[in-house]
């Protein structure tokens, strides 16, 4: 599927799941203060936030490729009005997951397509998971195995992350970081 579109991330993941699908696209890497966003954006629901990011993403890129699609995602993990932060440290992803730890929460994904600094859509997707009980020793194995560091819940559910769940209730990509479906049907 030939489509001109430029993914603004340089998610792994995401290029990962845009390209088995087989799109051909281009990534750029946003230009925007996630932590600032967040901080001037506290009276947002997680809902809003994560489009509100999605769209700062895209727009962000926009400005370079005026003529083409630009599609800004971004995702927010949510237990109890908590929003859990994208740990840069090992410590961090573990202490998150001990919070988790035999409850539920929310995967929110925000999507945004963008054209020529215009907002062609914006949308939200949400799954929900129940993470088992978990002991520190088994957290602590999770986290080396896998590394889970700036991934939203502080696990990577594409690799060994899924093994952390009890139920799971949602699209996968949606838990992955990008609505998939959504991006395929806006395209069709």
């Amino acid at each position: 599927m030939t489509i001109d579109f430029v993914l603004s991330s340089e998610s792994e993941i995401r290029k990962k799941i845009l390209s088995e699908a087989g799109f051909k696209f281009e990534t750029c890497k946003p230009e925007i203060d996630e932590d600032e966003l967040k901080d001037k954006n506290k009276s947002l629901s997680p809902i809003e936030l994560s489009i509100l990011l999605a769209k700062e993403k895209a727009f962000s890129v926009s400005k370079f490729f005026p003529d083409k699609y630009i599609i800004g995602s971004d995702q927010i993990c949510i237990q109890n009005n908590k929003v859990f932060s994208k740990p840069i440290y090992k410590e961090k992803a573990m202490e998150n997951l001990m919070e988790l730890s035999g409850k539920e929460h929310f995967q929110i994904n925000g999507l945004a397509i963008v054209k020529n600094s215009e907002i062609i859509l914006e949308d939200h997707f949400k799954a929900v998971l129940k993470m088992k009980n978990l002991s520190l020793d088994e957290i602590k194995t999770y986290v080396e195995k896998d590394e889970p560091l700036m991934a939203s819940g502080s696990y990577k559910y594409e690799s060994y992350g899924k093994e952390l769940f009890e139920f799971v209730n949602g699209d996968p990509f949606v838990i992955q970081g990008l609505p998939l479906e959504a991006i395929k049907n806006f395209f069709r």
